[in-house]
């Protein structure tokens, strides 16, 4: 009979092994750091597990968002055109499971108090995933699960007899839940057509004002419903029935007295939130409410909920100006993470680079970042495409949306040589070369 508790846990082969890391120090390049010599913006070439560990002097509890990419584990490394993919994304479940547990445990304490951070991942183990995020970051620290399509049912696929997979998922934790505050997000929609009705004389007493067909009105004015929606949000009108249960008992006897009075107009005052406007038992409702300033230009939005169905996975492959097939995930993505869980001059982590997307986009919007990247993606693609960003030569991706001119710099580093090598008997010694 054993005395060990028992808990809800994923169990798996090398899960208690305890891993052992030589301490490593980042070395700069100065050759290859480029821009403001007084930069906070690190980009690191070298293995992510020696590097996390490299960083957690001067970083833990300092990372505000971490957004990674890492192998999904499908088993192959060979993309559409028959090319490696360039790293290894076919390990067996447990290799999987001990590569992602200890970056995990860095990463968290690398995050703030009131830090997130955001993982990209598919179905072949999103499940397992799931459930050692739980045990690491805590279950009531789970935010939210999302749906990103990324492609439709098109060429094979429309031809394929077995059930079509055209999503990715995107697990978010928070350090804290209780600390961490979401931002809601907008998108653009298109036109709410419930929206039929125009108030002629907005500007006149709400007593006096006359309502028409929207159709009517920007005929009568020789406007395009783009230019009213633009010009005279205002005027443009729904009619709708207020929930009753759902109001105070203000509004309550506001919509009887309305419905006993179908004549008039009635408006009650509300400190704080906007007034309410009732006819004939209905509350009118604005078009100007449904707009938002999305990428500088007002336009119908709603808010953003954990289905993407917008990100347009087509035309990215070039996007930043280097070519990263299957692997790349749209700077709009990013944007969008950062956004919701971030503000200017916050420190942004990716210790799963790929071409630096990340980088780029938090670069973009003015946040600080750390980039991890252990293959040669890190000269090939990383270096190029965040000097083309400092020049403001990169004009793709998310720059026109948020004005993107160049400027800043970041700090490119490698890290340090093993002090350390085996000796004849297979002990670990200080390496003579080193001393």
């Amino acid at each position: 009979m054993t005395n060990k508790k028992q808990k809800l846990e994923l169990t798996w082969i090398g899960k208690d092994e305890v891993h052992k890391l030589e301490p490593r120090i980042l070395i700069e390049d100065p050759n290859k750091s480029y821009g403001d010599p007084n930069t906070e913006n690190m980009l690191i070439h070298g293995d992510n597990l020696l590097a996390l560990k490299a960083l957690e002097q001067d970083f833990t509890g300092k990372i505000k968002c971490i957004y990674i990419d890492p192998p999904y584990n499908t088993g192959s490394r060979i993309d559409a055109d028959g090319k490696e993919i360039g790293y290894d994304d076919g390990l067996e479940h447990s290799i999987w499971l001990n590569l992602m547990k200890p970056r995990l445990e860095i990463l968290r304490r690398l995050l703030s108090d009131d830090g997130s951070i955001w993982i990209s991942i598919d179905e072949n183990e999103a499940h397992y995933l799931k459930v050692m995020c739980d045990e690491i970051f805590g279950r009531k620290n789970f935010v939210i699960q999302t749906v990103i399509q990324r492609g439709g049912a098109t060429g094979h696929k429309a031809i394929n007899p077995s059930p079509v997979q055209v999503c990715d998922l995107m697990l978010c934790y928070a350090k804290d839940k209780d600390r961490w505050a979401y931002k809601p997000v907008y998108k653009e929609r298109d036109y709410d057509k419930a929206y039929s009705q125009f108030i002629a004389n907005y500007s006149d007493n709400f007593q006096e004002w006359r309502f028409s067909s929207l159709k009517e009105a920007l005929k009568e004015n020789s406007l395009t419903l783009e230019q009213a929606i633009q010009q005279f949000p205002e005027k443009i009108i729904r009619f709708a029935q207020p929930d009753y249960n759902a109001v105070g008992n203000e509004t309550r006897q506001l919509i009887d007295i309305s419905k006993s009075n179908p004549s008039k107009i009635y408006k009650q005052k509300r400190e704080g939130y906007p007034d309410i406007y009732l006819y004939k038992g209905n509350r009118i409702l604005f078009y100007k409410d449904k707009l938002k300033n999305i990428n500088g230009k007002f336009t119908t939005a709603e808010l953003v909920t954990n289905l993407w169905t917008d990100m347009n996975y087509q035309g990215i492959a070039s996007e930043g100006g280097v070519v990263f097939q299957r692997s790349k995930k749209p700077e709009l993505q990013i944007k969008r993470i950062l956004e919701m869980s971030t503000e200017a001059n916050d420190f942004v982590l990716d210790s799963f680079l790929g071409s630096g997307t990340t980088s780029a986009v938090a670069h973009k919007m003015n946040r600080k970042w750390i980039g991890i990247e252990l293959g040669e993606h890190a000269n090939t693609h990383c270096l190029p495409r965040l000097k083309s960003t400092i020049e403001g030569t990169d004009h793709s991706g998310i720059s026109k949306s948020v004005g993107w001119k160049g400027g800043g710099g970041f700090k490119f580093y490698e890290l340090a040589p093993s002090l350390l090598q085996k000796d004849s008997f297979g002990n670990f010694v200080i390496d003579e070369k080193n001393d």
